[in-house]
């Protein structure tokens, strides 16, 4: 059985129904438009830093916890890009080799069965980051 759409409670009118906004009422909304607004109130979450283009205009890649995670173990286990590809492949066969290299580069995001074939391949895993502190049941 389907479930009702929320749109079915809402009340429907013409535009002949509503009335026309007053000379007034206009006026303060001009006025409100061409004036500055105040951000004052809206609190900051963190430092706004600006992303900088390197020497050829190209923008950083994007921070990615996975990949910092994946190059790291990369580094400690002294593999090259080909190997983590074989590696992973016994996990994900349809792994492409282009497809490892680009995501380490920063340039391309994977699908989940290929992040899951790289993390399988030098033995990382997610967890939550409390996952020690978790109580007991």
């Amino acid at each position: 059985m389907p479930k009702k759409s929320v749109a079915s409670k809402s009340a429907r009118k013409s535009a002949r129904d509503i009335r026309p906004a007053s000379a007034a009422h206009l006026a303060r909304l001009r006025a409100a438009m061409q004036g500055s607004v105040d951000t004052s109130e809206i609190p900051e979450r963190r430092r706004f830093h600006r992303i900088q283009r390197d020497a050829d205009g190209r923008l950083p890649p994007p921070k990615s916890i996975v990949r910092e995670a994946v190059a790291r173990e990369m580094r400690h286990r002294n593999l090259t890009v080909y190997r983590l590809w074989q590696m992973a492949r016994t996990h994900y066969p349809n792994l492409s080799q282009a497809a490892v290299y680009e995501f380490l580069k920063g340039q391309r995001q994977l699908e989940l069965r290929s992040i899951e074939a790289l993390l399988a391949a030098v033995d990382l895993r997610v967890a939550r980051r409390n996952a020690g502190h978790r109580a007991s049941t």
